[in-house]
């Protein structure tokens, strides 16, 4: 057998093979790990009531971890205590220091009373015999402190890599504190999500067209249609950088969309129901791994398109990728889907507007409260009744 090298290490053994036994062993033990200067810290318990999986007791043994001031070999950390070198083993567990993975000997106190193993019998700390001055309870308590953010933060890159998390909801399942100390392997792991989907280039992608008025509630139904799905949108901000506020949502709301903000080509290649590309957004493209898209204006999709700059693509481009198409008026609604014979849109159904009510005359000043406060820190009387109902500006 090779023989190995370790500065931590743990000694599992059955007493009938300790010096001392079966009389003056523990005191024999207990002698041996004192008294001997390149042991620094000791800990063990004697396991006599472990069971096999068939119920029997298994004979008892004890389990020592141990660290030394310089690395030795195991037949010589076995001569320590008196026993064979192949009852010593290295420390399983690991801990991350920076980039390093090291020896985290608080695994090995967590076992001695099988605190990590609990369909095994749970020994109690007062069963743990440890060197004079040892506070192996802070260390084992530190240890599965650290542990548990090990596995916590696993959890979320795993959930980052299947897409499960994703820069939008990151914030959902972590704590700012860890959030600051592992940003940057937060970022990295994003990195990879997109890596990863860009050789996965398919996709299957909803396109939906809303045109109406001012005010008919466009942007309402497009977030109606979104939470009705139970997807997490993105509603776009900003003419210059539409995609500045996307962060892996399900949804991207391109609302009250320019012809001029995305050239066609960008524009086609965003929309692009089956293949999956970037985007170009103002600093740093964007992987838009979205479910669906909703773009609304105030324009026709045919007036729409021949107002976009450069525009040398058939309109069918722009039709086909929008499968389906919503007019929206303040009381009505309008269903069109794409015809892929007629290369046109044909009506598939009509209604009343769905988000009327929320544009009912009773919430035609919702700010009335806060409205009539601003008139009385100005001392200016607040009477919106008493004026004429042609009253506006």
């Amino acid at each position: 057998m090779t023989s190995k090298s370790y500065r931590k290490c743990e000694i599992t053994t059955r007493i009938d093979h300790l010096p001392g036994y079966p009389d003056t062993w523990k005191e024999t033990l207990i002698h041996n790990l004192e008294n001997h200067p390149n042991i620094t810290t000791w800990a063990f318990i004697l396991h006599d009531k472990d069971t096999d999986k068939n119920g029997n007791l298994v004979a008892p043994h004890v389990h020592i971890p141990l660290e030394l001031a310089e690395s030795v070999k195991d037949s010589t950390i076995g001569g320590y205590v008196g026993v064979a070198p192949q009852f010593v083993e290295r420390i399983k567990q690991r801990k991350g220091i920076g980039r390093r993975s090291v020896a985290d000997i608080g695994g090995s106190l967590s076992y001695l009373t099988h605190r990590n193993a609990p369909n095994k019998y749970q020994y109690s700390d007062d069963d743990v015999v440890a060197k004079p001055g040892y506070d192996w309870q802070s260390v084992r308590n530190e240890s599965e402190k650290n542990h548990s953010m090990q596995n916590s933060l696993k959890k979320v890159f795993d959930g980052i890599e299947n897409g499960e998390i994703r820069p939008y909801n990151l914030t959902d399942v972590v704590s700012m504190q860890t959030y600051i100390d592992y940003s940057r392997d937060f970022e990295k792991a994003f990195e990879f999500r997109r890596n990863k989907i860009k050789n996965t280039v398919s996709r299957s992608l909803d396109v939906i067209y809303i045109t109406g008025d001012a005010g008919a509630g466009k942007t309402t139904l497009a977030k109606k249609i979104c939470n009705e799905r139970e997807y997490s949108y993105c509603l776009s901000g900003s003419s210059r950088d539409p995609l500045q506020d996307y962060n892996g949502q399900d949804a991207l709301i391109l609302d009250d969309l320019r012809p001029t903000v995305f050239p066609l080509s960008d524009l086609l290649k965003i929309l692009d129901n089956h293949t999956s590309s970037s985007a170009s957004a103002r600093y740093h493209d964007r992987w838009l791994e979205v479910k669906l898209i909703i773009v609304t204006t105030v324009l026709s999709i045919d007036d729409f398109f021949y107002a976009v700059p450069a525009n040398d693509e058939p309109i069918q481009q722009l039709k086909r990728r929008c499968q389906t198409m919503i007019r929206i008026t303040k009381t009505d609604l309008l269903i069109y889907s794409f015809n892929s014979n007629s290369q046109d849109y044909i009506l598939i159904g009509s209604g009343k507007n769905p988000v009327a009510d929320m544009y009912n005359t009773k919430d035609a000043m919702p700010n009335a409260d806060s409205q009539r406060k601003l008139c009385e820190s100005l001392g200016v009387e607040y009477k919106p009744d008493s004026l004429p109902s042609d009253y506006l500006i």
